[in-house]
C-alpha cells in the first residue's frame, strides 16, 4: 500500500471533495473543486473547507515518511477569497524532520497561482509504522 491508497481513508477529506494528488518524502498536493456546498452564508469558501484541503496535503506529507504524524499545532492565514467554480491546490512542504516532531508549510493557490491560504503545521510523529 503506497501514502496515496492510505489517505484515500481519510473519509472527511473524501466527503468535500478534496483529491491527493501526490505525495512522497515530505511533500504532498492536493485539489478541490469549490462548489456550492463548500461555500458560507456571503458566498464565498466556508474557512473549514480550507483548513481541511491544507489538512489533507499535511497529513500526507507528514505520514509519507511511513510513520504516523498527527497534527499537534497550526496557525492559518486567510489570505483571498474563492468562489464556486473556482480548482484550488493545496501543496504541503517539509521544513523540518526529527524523531518525534516535524513541521511543515501549506501553500494553497488557485488555478491563477494567486495565494488563498497558508498553514504551518506541527506534526508528533508516533512510533508506529504505517502499512505503506
Amino acid at each position: 500500500m503506497g501514502i496515496k491508497e492510505f489517505m484515500s481513508n481519510d473519509r472527511f477529506a473524501n466527503f468535500i471533495g478534496a483529491e491527493l494528488l501526490e505525495a512522497a518524502n515530505g511533500t504532498a498536493t492536493a485539489k478541490l473543486t469549490i462548489k456550492e456546498q463548500h461555500l458560507n452564508g456571503v458566498d464565498i469558501t466556508q474557512g473549514g473547507v480550507l483548513f481541511t484541503l491544507a489538512d489533507l496535503a499535511f497529513a500526507a506529507a507528514a505520514n509519507s515518511r511511513g510513520k504516523v504524524a498527527v497534527m499537534l499545532t497550526s496557525s492559518a492565514s486567510f489570505i483571498k477569497a474563492t468562489a464556486c467554480g473556482e480548482t484550488i491546490y493545496a501543496k504541503a512542504s517539509e521544513i523540518s524532520l526529527h524523531k518525534r516532531i516535524a513541521t511543515y508549510h501549506i501553500d494553497i493557490k488557485n488555478e491563477k497561482g494567486e495565494l488563498i491560504f497558508t498553514l504551518e503545521g506541527t506534526a508528533y510523529r508516533k512510533d508506529i509504522d504505517l502499512p505503506l
